[in-house]
């Protein structure tokens, strides 16, 4: 499921990356953990869109960067209004952090 919740995140206009659900800060005490003892968790520790089911309800988190060109705020309600469309008719909470704003990398000299 959540490489269809990419797909569609990815297919917004204005989105130019997704990145791991969880910033390096909450992803580093799994890694410690998995040089330690390693485990098939770690597997989901980098995840590129995160959902939870909490009381039945999913919770989507989601980290994208944002074309310079576009707004922002625009971007950010399409991505959401894709989750949504993806996850309906289940009501789910979304929640979107951009953490970059810049042209999408690899692409044809921008």
């Amino acid at each position: 499921m959540t490489s269809l919740l990419q797909a569609a995140i990815l297919a917004v206009d204005g989105v130019t990356e997704v990145f791991p659900a969880r910033n390096l800060w909450q992803r580093l005490p799994g890694r410690v953990a998995s040089l330690v003892q390693p485990c098939e968790d770690a597997a989901g520790d980098g995840q590129l869109v995160e959902v939870r089911d909490v009381g039945g309800r999913p919770e989507v988190n989601v980290r994208i960067g944002v074309s310079p060109d576009a707004r922002t705020p625009d971007v950010v309600r399409a991505v959401a209004a894709a989750v949504h469309s993806s996850l309906s008719p289940a009501e789910a909470a979304v929640k979107v952090t951009v953490v970059r704003i810049a042209p999408a990398r690899g692409g044809a000299g921008v």
